[in-house]
Formats: C-alpha cells, sequence, structure tokens
C-alpha cells in the first residue's frame, strides 16, 4: 500500500505571520491537527496541536505574541506519494513525526498522519482476521 492510497488530500495551510492563536481556532475549526506552514505559498515549516499546547504553557502575552514562524518544526519531514507503508512507519518511529506530508515533486498532494496509519493497520487486520464488513461502528466487534 502506497502514501497516495491512504493520505488525507485535503491540506491546510496558513502563512508563517500567523498569530498562533488564529491557527488554533482555525485548527479546532477543521478539527485537524496540524497544519502546514507556508511562506508564499511554499512549505516552510509544519504546527501540530501539541506545539500548540506546548505554546499555551507560556505567558498569556508570550502566547498571544507569538506566530507560527516562533513555533514551527522546519524542515519539515516528508515522503512521496510512491513510499509504501512500511516505508512511513518507520519514518514516523524515527523521527518521532505523527503528521508526515506527501510531497510530489515539488507540490504538496497530501498528509498522512498518526491516525491514518492506526486506521489502515486496523482495517489490514480485520481483512485477515475475516472480519466482515456488516458491522456498523466499533462497539459491534467483539475483543
Amino acid at each position: 500500500m502506497r502514501a497516495q492510497d491512504f493520505m488525507t488530500s485535503v491540506i491546510i495551510t496558513a502563512e508563517l505571520n500567523t498569530p498562533v492563536i488564529k491557527a488554533a481556532k482555525l485548527m479546532a475549526a477543521e478539527d485537524i491537527g496540524s497544519l502546514i506552514v507556508t511562506k508564499n505559498e511554499t512549505m516552510t515549516g509544519i504546527v501540530t496541536q501539541r506545539d500548540i499546547i506546548a505554546a499555551q504553557l507560556l505567558s498569556d502575552d508570550v502566547y498571544n505574541s507569538l506566530c507560527l514562524e516562533d513555533i514551527m518544526s522546519s524542515p519539515v519531514v516528508s515522503v512521496g506519494p510512491n513510499a509504501d507503508l512500511g516505508q512511513i512507519i518507520v519514518l514516523m518511529d524515527n523521527t518521532g513525526k505523527k503528521h508526515i506530508p506527501v510531497i510530489d515533486g515539488e507540490v504538496m498532494v497530501g498528509i498522512i498522519t498518526a491516525g491514518d496509519l492506526i486506521r489502515v493497520l486496523a482495517t489490514m487486520k480485520m481483512i485477515v482476521d475475516g472480519v466482515s464488513e456488516e458491522f456498523d461502528s466499533p462497539e459491534d466487534i467483539e475483543e
């Protein structure tokens, strides 16, 4: 299975001079765990919920004065659309990154999160175990 098969193709971005508080509100509104930070539409970093929470631990004055550039991770660890599932798992494990953009040449085409990996692996396990798709919800599956 390749990155392009299970990545999320909706990518939310914000310019690096965006106030952290505004970015936090955007992430909450979009129900996402990370933002791609851009400068003139070019990816320059990534900010995650964890980065936002760490910034909130600072004084209110400091938090309110921060921009994404101040808290983003850069350079960004990324993969190509043809990276296989095993490579992505190893990359996340080795780097500790849980949000990996998918880049095709110069164009960002998606993002893969640890949650995406869990969903794919759980689906694969269900297939291997022969669990049918007749279940409506996770509560229907007995352990």
